[in-house]
């Protein structure tokens, strides 16, 4: 179960912050911010009164989505704007 919330909230973190993880007390923020996020969104979405341990799939969603956008994303968003350069040409 893949919450849009989660993935999208995940990716722009991760690609807001990909330029200042850049010493180790930065990293430390970023990871506190990403288990802020998912214990927010557990709380928001109601899941927490009925099954409190789904704040650890909301973390680790939240987790994987702020890696995407820090690593993958701007990889991505570089390569298509090289295709799209060549495609002008």
């Amino acid at each position: 179960m893949w919450e849009l919330v989660a993935c999208g909230l995940g990716v722009g973190l991760g690609y807001t912050v990909r330029n200042s993880l850049t010493t180790r007390w930065r990293v430390l923020f970023f990871g506190i911010a990403i288990v802020l996020l998912g214990t927010l969104i557990t709380l928001l979405s109601g899941e927490m009164a009925g099954e409190p341990w789904l704040v650890i799939v909301d973390i680790g969603q939240v987790a994987v989505a702020a890696l995407v956008g820090a690593f993958v994303l701007p990889v991505g968003l570089r390569r298509l704007q090289g295709m799209a350069r060549s495609s002008v040409r």
